[in-house]
């Protein structure tokens, strides 16, 4: 009966031991978890983000020279074909006149060239001006690449969210307008983290500052004027103007719900609770052996 009293009071002392070393490492981890499932999707966000930017990149340095040269190449055959009108076709002609030897044929035939010529010289040149495709837009390109993205990952969202745009989908909001307005007044910083309350719970954001670092983006933001036509005819004068070289314009945010972190966390949480309450139980139980066999001893002793 000794022997039993003992293992009482000893459980009753180190169970709530047991216990509250249980909850502390719980809480404890709980926070660490959360902490790293928090940065692992801040990590998502930042490589899911260099992708956009590296399609930005793409879009500047190869889409737009290409449709660049394809449209100097269509100017080029149409000047060359108003030159064949104007200068070596009426050439010809003449050339072809004076091989007529009979005199009132070769009048028919300058009848007849005069015609021509005038009728060329009456036809309509103006030609269309060149076309504007907002694929070759940066801004209108990274964010199109994400959409398809986001049918794989619906929880991730991505916004070249801009204070001046010519879209106006990429107008900011005002919590937006708040981080482009950080990046503005610290023009060294190069990203913002944070948390935000939504209609749907909490979320994660990430983001970085949207800079003019190529004077080819002033081509169609600094004036109406410079900018191609057709674009100005889609999304008129209002917007989209004024921007500088260097200037921080906008930033790229991406966001994901916390939901999604608090997810990771509880579960790597559960599995390693259930692997320190398994081995705090077998402490217990060896515990309990140890002492029964140690007082068991002594008694019989």
């Amino acid at each position: 009966m000794r022997i039993f009293k003992l293992l009482i009071f000893f459980n009753l002392v180190f169970i709530p031991v047991l216990v509250l070393s249980f909850f502390g490492a719980a809480y404890i981890i709980r926070g660490q978890l959360q902490e790293s499932a928090e940065q692992l999707v801040l990590e998502n966000s930042r490589v899911m983000m260099q992708t956009a930017r590296a399609s930005r990149l793409y879009t500047t340095k190869q889409i737009s020279p290409l449709l660049d040269h394809e449209q100097s190449r269509v100017d080029k055959a149409n000047n060359s074909v108003f030159q064949i009108l104007d200068m070596q076709l009426p050439a010809a002609v003449q050339k072809a006149i004076d091989s007529i030897p009979r005199p009132k044929d070769k009048q028919v035939v300058e009848s007849i060239r005069q015609q021509i010529l005038d009728n060329v010289r009456q036809a309509s040149r103006e030609l269309p001006g060149p076309e504007f495709f907002p694929q070759s837009i940066p801004f209108y390109a990274s964010t199109e690449n994400f959409n398809y993205f986001r049918g794989q990952y619906p929880d991730f969202s991505y916004k070249e969210a801009a204070l001046n745009p010519t879209n106006p989908r990429d107008r900011t909001v005002d919590w937006e307008a708040d981080v482009v307005n950080i990046f503005r007044n610290d023009p060294a910083r190069t990203e913002v983290t944070g948390h935000r309350d939504t209609p749907d719970g909490a979320s994660l954001y990430f983001c970085a500052p949207i800079r003019v670092d190529d004077a080819s983006c002033l081509t169609c933001h600094s004036t109406p004027e410079t900018a191609p036509v057709e674009m100005v005819k889609i999304y008129g004068t209002a917007n989209g103007f004024g921007w500088k070289l260097n200037e921080v314009i906008g930033a790229q945010i991406v966001s994901v719900p916390a939901k999604l972190a608090d997810a990771s966390a509880e579960r790597a949480l559960r599995a390693i609770l259930l692997w320190l309450g398994g081995i705090l139980g077998f402490v217990l139980v060896a515990a309990n052996i140890i002492v029964l066999l140690f007082f068991g001893r002594s008694s019989s002793r």
